[in-house]
């Protein structure tokens, strides 16, 4: 009778300077150390990972239920990643040359971009599994206030379809300019998706914003307040009042105010989308959580898409006018266009 053997496996081990063969059973030789033991071995099937079986009952239900966001059911802050990531520059010590220090300081920024670029895929991922609960037949901001969509939700898939769309110009400079990159794109911030905004390049933008916005508030907007407080089509309002609009939210470019013509013909369009997204997102942070529960940079990305200062501000003065907004609005009723006619002194209180 033949006995029949169980196979060993034969390696050469590395540490062992006398070269001694290694027999080890197959049978008491985990398949997950193998590697470890023989590296070159390339024989092993793949591990599958462990899918559960579904139930034909619960498969075919609708989801109804907003998916959990990734930091812990949070439906009111989007997730982290559509923000720009640190950007974490080196340190000029005495003795380093300056060549070597610019070379770690471009490294650094492509590092950056690099990783806001992943950012935006991973977005991209998120946004697929929420694809399905998008209705077809209504807008964002519908789906929004019929809480189809949470406020996390829905400020993850406008932030995601800007950064994709942006992808393609973004991706041919960095790719010419690599770590020269900054050096360019701080004068085209159109063409830089938001997750790869420099801190300098927010600030920069912010500033400009805010002082277009300081020249609009002092040419006034000649109409009484009794006019504005009637106006409810957002797309016939006077031509004084829809530039300070379009100014306050940033709606067309500053080379419109260079050659002093108002695009009177894009600006009752544009006007009306802010307004609806403005008016959305109030009812969404009203109900998801109010404005205690925004983080720091949500809560400036708040006030600025109100066209609200954030420039040089502590975050609790930036934080206390959202709040007033949020009142003048959910409990007074005041219309988006009154509130952005005056500043945050003007606004009525209780």
């Amino acid at each position: 009778m033949f006995s029949f053997r169980q196979p060993r496996i034969i390696c050469t081990s590395k540490l062992n300077t006398s070269k001694q063969l290694l027999l080890i059973p197959h049978s008491k030789l985990s398949p997950f150390l193998i590697p470890a033991f023989c590296p070159y071995s390339t024989k092993l099937p793949p591990v599958r990972p462990y899918e559960p079986k579904r139930s034909s009952t619960t498969s075919s239900l609708p989801q109804t239920k907003p998916l959990p966001p990734q930091n812990g059911a949070d439906t009111l802050n989007p997730p982290t990643s559509t923000l720009p990531p640190p950007l974490l520059l080196p340190t000029r010590e005495p003795s380093q040359p300056r060549p070597a220090f610019y070379f770690r300081t471009g490294r650094a920024y492509l590092t950056f971009y690099k990783t806001g670029v992943k950012a935006i895929w991973s977005n991209y991922k998120l946004l697929e599994q929420i694809r399905p609960r998008i209705p077809s037949d209504k807008s964002l901001e519908q789906a929004l206030r019929d809480g189809v969509l949470s406020r996390a939700e829905y400020h993850l898939v406008r932030r995601t379809r800007s950064d994709v769309s942006r992808i393609p110009l973004f991706g041919l400079i960095l790719c010419i300019c690599g770590e020269f990159t900054p050096l360019v794109v701080i004068f085209l911030s159109g063409a830089v998706p938001r997750t790869c905004h420099i801190p300098r390049q927010v600030e920069r933008a912010r500033a400009k914003a805010e002082a277009r916005r300081k020249e609009s508030f002092k040419e006034g907007t000649a109409v009484a307040e009794k006019e504005i407080e009637n106006m409810e089509d957002v797309t016939r309002l006077p031509k004084p009042i829809a530039r300070h609009v379009g100014t306050t939210l940033g709606l067309y470019s500053n080379l419109w105010d260079r050659i002093g013509v108002t695009p009177s013909i894009l600006l009752p369009r544009r006007i009306r989308k802010a307004v609806e997204r403005i008016d959305a997102d109030d009812l969404a942070i009203w109900r998801d959580g109010g404005v205690n529960g925004l983080s720091e940079e949500e809560v400036k990305l708040a006030a600025e898409g109100r066209g609200l200062d954030v420039v040089g501000k502590p975050i609790k003065d930036i934080r206390s006018e959202l709040a007033m907004w949020m009142e003048a609005r959910m409990c007074k009723n005041v219309s988006v266009i009154d509130l952005l006619c005056r500043r945050p002194s003007a606004w009525p209180r209780a």
